[in-house]
């Protein structure tokens, strides 16, 4: 993976009108308030874009800072669908130990299975809610299939950090009230190189927000089109 360019743009501060508010109220009631965006944190937006200046979708977001010392959650839930045969959604960010549902609701079987290195298993030919969650106790990109439909593909991010998420369709990606500090930010995608890229450091400040544009050089791959299956599977 290249990173062409990252540009960070000024902060935002509360406007002049707001801190004028907030002394007011503050004479009036005689106390001392105290500005919500020192209670708050700062607004963090990446924007993702391919060589062609167009945005990368999907694309996961990972600010690691002074959460440092983070633990992953032990209960958290998530859920990949199988509807129409196609898995929705096509991607999800996660934090690691994170237990997954593959429901199907198709009036057909499915076969889900992953061979990647962060997490490989297997469900075989199933309908309705298979028997177990799968957790995936370790970071890294998740790249599932259907071994019945091969055009039915899905990535899951096993991120090992608090602050995480995916870019939309424009290639955007944007985190409230991201608490005060230093963070380095990374940028993982299946289209990459090496899957994950560190694009520097940022910080953030209670009440602002900082923007950061990112480019990158993602592998262009045709997806599989859907076409005649296993005889007695659809």
């Amino acid at each position: 993976m290249t990173i062409l360019t990252v540009n960070t743009k000024a902060f935002r501060p509360l406007g002049v009108g707001m801190r004028q508010m907030i002394a007011l109220l503050g004479a009036l009631l005689g106390v001392m308030l105290i500005s919500p965006g020192a209670l708050a944190g700062g607004e963090v937006r990446v924007t993702v874009q391919g060589a062609d200046g167009a945005g990368v979708e999907h694309a996961a977001i990972v600010l690691r800072g002074p959460e440092d010392a983070w633990e992953p959650p032990s209960d958290n839930e998530a859920t990949i669908d199988q509807i129409d045969r196609e898995f929705v959604p096509p991607a999800i960010s996660i934090p690691v130990n994170t237990r997954v549902l593959f429901p199907n609701q198709d009036d057909i079987r499915h076969h889900v299975y992953s061979f990647s290195s962060a997490k490989s298993f297997e469900l075989p030919l199933y309908k309705g809610m298979p028997a177990r969650p799968i957790r995936f106790p370790q970071p890294g990109i998740v790249t599932i299939g259907c071994n019945i439909h091969d055009w039915m593909i899905a990535h899951i991010y096993v991120v090992d950090a608090a602050i995480h998420g995916l870019t939309d369709a424009e290639g955007v990606w944007a985190a409230a009230d991201v608490p005060a500090g230093r963070y380095r930010v990374e940028v993982w995608h299946h289209g990459l190189d090496e899957e994950r890229q560190t694009t520097g450091e940022i910080r953030v400040e209670p009440g602002t927000e900082v923007d950061l544009e990112v480019s990158v050089e993602v592998a262009s791959r045709p997806a599989p089109r859907r076409r005649g299956t296993v005889p007695g599977y659809r």
